[in-house]
């Protein structure tokens, strides 16, 4: 599967729930795996909430991603801050 092809995929929780849309991936360099997926809510919204899911919380990958956790469980991303490129 292509990396595109798993961006905006729509994420259910273990009572086959929606919960949001898979935005981006976490990967580990070294070892060449994906460690988490970060899961968008709220697009519409003013305020859009992202969550980070393990892959140890991943049940299935396919048309959906399936989680092994309700959606409560899923852990809130934090903020990120702004970055700003210093003047050289």
């Amino acid at each position: 599967m292509k990396v595109t092809e798993f961006l905006g995929r729509k994420v259910l929780d273990k009572n086959a729930m929606e919960i949001g849309k898979v935005s981006d991936l976490e990967l580990d360099p070294e070892k060449g795996v994906v460690d988490s997926i970060i899961i968008s809510k709220g697009e519409l919204s003013l305020k859009q909430r992202t969550f980070i899911v393990g892959m140890d919380n991943v049940s299935r990958v396919g048309d959906y991603v399936i989680l092994k956790i309700a959606a409560d469980e899923a852990e809130e991303a934090p903020e990120e801050e702004s970055k700003e490129v210093a003047p050289e």
